[in-house]
């Protein structure tokens, strides 16, 4: 983002000047920071890449209902990066994701679908759902 052409630091808008701060909000249970604290350990920036590290604080967001952690501790279960590959709980995360709206969650459901069997596919769809607003949730 940026203002007249300079680079806005939107942790710095919101009062976080540095990785300490992060992660004192992130323990404290900001969503945010936990979400940011998992896309830093995910691509180690700042601190040594550690994909189960990235999973427990996207999880920690995704427990509160934070739609971009959602989809990417799904994307790790999808993928089996840093986590055993479990379709099962990338379906429900994508789940959750869908339904608050992000299309690239859905995509992951419809990819999930066409991947097992016709009976585990009617079972995820049983059990969460589409992706949309009216699905079942756990």
């Amino acid at each position: 983002m940026t203002n007249g052409g300079n680079a806005l630091d939107l942790m710095a808008l919101a009062g976080i000047r540095s990785l300490r701060d992060l992660q004192e909000r992130a323990r404290a249970g900001d969503p945010v920071a936990q979400f940011n604290m998992g896309v830093k350990y995910a691509e180690g920036i700042e601190v040594q890449q550690d994909y189960l590290e990235a999973a427990k604080w996207y999880g920690a967001a995704a427990d509160q209902g934070d739609t971009p952690a959602q989809f990417n501790l799904g994307l790790m279960f999808y993928q089996g990066m840093g986590l055993s590959k479990d379709l099962r709980c990338a379906y429900e995360l994508f789940s959750l994701a869908a339904a608050q709206g992000d299309s690239r969650a859905q995509a992951g459901m419809t990819a999930i679908l066409g991947e097992v069997p016709g009976d585990v596919a009617a079972e995820l769809m049983d059990t969460f759902g589409r992706g949309d607003a009216g699905s079942p949730t756990h």
